[in-house]
C-alpha cells in the first residue's frame, strides 16, 4: 500500500487529516512530530511515500529546517504553516507543490484535494509547447512537481504530431507568439479534434492586449497565464483546469456507464460502437463481437438473494475487462449480459480469448459473505460484419443461444 507522510507536532492536526485521509483514500498514514523522527520514517518507507504534509514549525526545526530532509528523498510536499509570509521561499523548492495557512477545515480539505489530485496526475500526461525552451523547462519542471507526465514541442507543427502520436495527453500549454505555426492557430488545429470536454488548453503570453486574450477564448482556449506568473498563480490555474476536466469526465460517466459494475451501458455501446464498426468495415478490418452470459443466474439469487447476485454481475465485470485490451469497447447490456466489440481482430486469437474466459469462470470462486460461490458463463461470437452493428449483435446473441441450448459453460459462434 502507499504511504502518506504527516509531519506536526499538533496531535490534534495530525489525528484529523489521518481520519479524513483514511476515508476518502486508500493510503497509510504515517505520522512523525519531529524532524528526527521524519527523518527516521523517511529512511523506513524511502519509496513508498506518494506524498508528504509537513509543518514548517516544529520543535527541533522551528524554521522549516525539516523541508532540506524530505527534498533529498524526493517526495512531494504540501507545507503546512500559520501565515503566508514564509510561503514565497519554499514554494521556490524543488519538491514543494503547495502551501496551506492553518485555519480550520476547509484548510484539511484542500489538502486532501491536493493529495487527491498527485496520486491522479501520476496517470495524466501535459504538453508544453514554446519556443524558448529556458521558459519551456521551467514549465515542465513546475508540472512535474505535480508527478505528470510531460512531453515538450517547440511549436505548434511539431505539437500536432505529438497530439497524434500520444492520443492520452489532457492538458496544453502553449506560448503563443511561435514560428512556423502560432498559439492561436495551433488552438484552432486541436479544437478540430478534441472538445473542451476532452483536452484543456491554456495560453502563456506576454501579449496584454484584451483581444489576444478574447480571441483565444474564442477558438477554444480554456484559461490564460501572463507570463511572468508566479508559481502559486500556476499551481492554482493548473488545479483548477484538471479539475474542470475531471468533472467533466464524471459527468460523461454518470451518463454512459453502468452505476453497479462501472462499465459502459447499451447506450454507449451503441453510439460508440456503430463508430468503431463504420470504421472497420471501411477499412476492410476484422470485427469481432462477443455476448457473455452468467449460467442459470436465476439460481444464484434464488438460493443467496440478489445482494450476491449482484456481486457475481460485477465479478463478470472484472474477469472480461481482465482479458481484452483498451480499444475493445465492454458494456454491460442489463442484468447478467454483458457485449464486447473490438476491431482489427485475429479471429483465432479473438476466440481464444473468449476460451480464457470462459475457463476462468469454471474454476473462479467469489467469495461472500453468504459463503463462497462459483458459476460458469456461456459465450456467443460473430466475425459476420452484416450490414450493421445490430446485425453482429444480434449474430452475437444467435451464438450465445446456440451455446445454452449445447450445455452451457461453452463458446460458439453463430451459424
Amino acid at each position: 500500500m502507499k504511504n502518506i507522510l504527516i509531519v506536526d507536532d499538533s496531535k490534534t492536526i495530525c489525528e484529523t487529516l489521518k481520519q479524513m485521509i483514511t476515508e476518502e483514500l486508500d493510503l497509510n498514514v504515517v505520522i512523525a512530530s519531529t524532524k528526527k523522527e521524519c527523518e527516521q520514517k523517511l529512511l523506513e518507507y524511502k519509496q513508498n511515500i506518494v506524498v508528504a504534509i509537513v509543518s514548517l514549525a516544529l520543535k527541533d526545526a522551528p524554521n522549516g529546517e525539516v523541508i532540506d530532509s524530505i527534498s533529498k528523498f524526493e517526495v512531494p510536499s504540501i507545507v503546512l504553516t500559520g501565515s503566508s509570509t514564509m510561503k514565497e521561499n519554499f514554494l521556490k523548492e524543488k519538491y514543494i507543490i503547495d502551501y496551506v495557512i492553518k485555519e480550520g477545515r476547509f484548510a484539511y480539505q484542500y489538502i486532501i484535494n491536493l493529495v487527491k489530485r498527485i496520486i491522479t496526475n501520476y496517470q495524466l500526461e501535459v504538453l508544453v509547447v514554446d519556443d524558448s525552451k529556458t521558459i519551456a523547462l521551467q514549465t515542465v519542471n513546475l508540472l512535474k512537481r505535480y508527478q505528470l507526465k510531460c512531453y515538450y514541442a517547440q511549436d505548434g507543427i511539431e505539437a500536432l504530431k505529438i497530439l497524434k502520436e500520444k492520443k492520452d495527453i489532457k492538458l496544453v500549454f502553449t506560448d503563443f507568439n511561435m514560428p512556423n505555426l502560432n498559439g492561436l492557430e495551433l488552438t484552432k488545429e486541436i479544437r478540430k479534434e478534441y472538445s473542451k470536454d476532452e483536452l484543456a488548453i491554456v495560453i502563456m503570453t506576454s501579449d496584454h492586449s484584451h483581444n489576444i486574450v478574447a480571441q483565444f477564448l474564442k477558438y477554444g482556449a480554456n484559461d490564460f497565464l501572463y507570463k511572468g506568473f508566479s508559481e502559486e498563480e500556476f499551481f492554482a490555474r493548473l488545479n483548477s483546469n484538471l479539475e474542470t476536466l475531471e468533472l467533466f469526465q464524471t459527468i460523461k460517466d454518470k451518463a454512459n456507464k453502468d452505476y453497479m459494475t462501472g462499465m459502459f451501458n447499451r447506450r454507449y455501446f451503441f453510439d460508440e460502437g456503430d463508430e468503431l464498426y463504420t470504421d472497420a468495415v471501411r477499412d476492410g478490418d476484422t470485427v469481432g463481437v462477443a455476448m457473455f452470459d452468467i449460467d442459470k443466474f436465476k439460481n444464484i439469487n434464488d438460493t443467496y438473494g440478489h445482494d450476491i447476485g449482484d456481486i457475481a454481475i460485477c465479478e463478470v465485470a472484472t474477469i472480461v475487462n481482465k482479458h481484452f485490451t483498451k480499444d475493445a469497447i465492454i458494456s454491460r447490456f442489463g442484468g447478467e449480459e454483458f457485449c464486447v466489440i473490438q476491431s482489427k481482430v485475429d479471429k483465432n486469437l479473438f476466440v481464444e480469448v473468449l476460451e480464457n474466459i470462459r475457463k476462468e469462470f469454471e474454476t473462479n470462486v467469489i467469495k461472500t459473505p453468504k459463503g463462497d460461490i462459483n458459476y460458469t458463463v456461456s459465450v456467443g461470437y460473430t466475425f459476420d460484419a452484416g450490414s450493421s452493428l445490430d446485425d453482429m449483435v444480434n449474430g452475437s446473441d444467435d451464438g450465445l443461444y446456440i451455446a445454452k441450448n449445447e450445455g452451457r459453460n461453452q463458446v460458439r459462434c453463430a451459424k
